[in-house]
């Protein structure tokens, strides 16, 4: 400050590049931690989804053939019931000798198709989990039940009541 009062220096294109900088980071943040989700949502419906879990072993092919209720992480929400479970051989992409790219089963090890039957909440363009989890083709999701805790990939989703 001088001695009037006042501010040394003048208002110049780097103060206003710094506030710029600053509201889009705040302006960022907003629309990273915004759920656009939950804010259209339509209804409650009951949904039927497909995991494909891939390379596991018989013992979880048997704790998920035992079917059941999954949940969270901490089994405090009721996230649907295992209603079918399919598999078949596992296989991976392999070299021969002679340079060409075949398919080889891997022994002892399945690829594994899990129905999912959940209620949740319909909104313009998805479909909404208990947890508030978006149900979409692609996307990976965790099953925990009293039995197993796997991962795996949703292959399709489909709204049951119409």
């Amino acid at each position: 400050m001088n001695k009037d009062g006042n501010i040394k220096g003048k208002f110049n294109i780097i103060d206003l590049l710094v506030i710029i900088l600053i509201i889009a980071v705040i302006a960022g943040i907003a629309v990273r931690f915004g759920s656009k989700i939950t804010m259209a949502v339509k209804s409650d419906e009951e949904f039927e989804y497909i995991v494909k879990i891939e390379s596991v072993r018989q013992f979880t092919v048997d704790a998920l053939e035992k079917k059941g209720k999954i949940s969270d992480k901490k089994a405090t929400v009721d996230l649907g019931e295992i209603i079918d479970v399919q598999k078949e051989p596992a296989v991976f992409l392999s070299e021969t000798a002679d340079g060409r790219m075949v398919y080889a089963n891997q022994p002892d090890r399945y690829t594994v198709y899990v129905t999912i039957r959940t209620h949740g909440k319909e909104s313009d363009n998805s479909y909404i989990t208990a947890d508030s989890e978006e149900l979409s083709v692609g996307r990976n999701t965790d099953i925990y039940s009293k039995y197993v805790h796997t991962t795996g990939s949703i292959m399709s989703v489909k709204k049951l009541s119409d």
